[in-house]
């Protein structure tokens, strides 16, 4: 398995854009994580940020597999070294075959982080 794991990071608030809140980032390598990080600050300080920001994560060959059935199929670390269905290894697998049958050695997923609102701007 590649180095993934599961990272939070504080981003500010949904709503009052103040106070930072540790928001999901998903599963992803530390050098994905640095990426995913610079992008979301890039799209906050423009401003006008909804509350879904979808971002690029980078994906060598040798880490897709583990990104998508880490952050797609909801597999856990432990579960990727045996216990992955025989059917969503297969479809890994078959869009693995063709994303780099033009002989690339990575490719770009779109990967989503939902901000979340403080405690203050939570309370209805």
């Amino acid at each position: 398995m590649t180095d993934f794991q599961y990272y939070f990071h504080q981003l500010p608030c949904l709503d009052c854009k103040k106070t930072m809140v540790s928001t999901d980032l998903g599963w992803l390598t530390a050098a994905m994580k640095e990426d995913v990080i610079a992008q979301v600050a890039a799209i906050i300080e423009q401003g006008d940020v909804e509350a879904d920001i979808s971002v690029n994560v980078t994906c060598t060959k040798d880490e897709v597999r583990d990104y998508l059935l880490l952050n797609y199929y909801g597999y856990s670390e432990a579960d990727l070294a045996n216990k992955v269905k025989a059917e969503d290894e297969q479809e890994v697998a078959d869009e693995m075959a063709e994303l780099f049958a033009d002989g690339s050695n990575e490719t770009i997923y779109e990967h989503e982080i939902t901000l979340v609102k403080c405690s203050n701007c939570n309370i209805d």
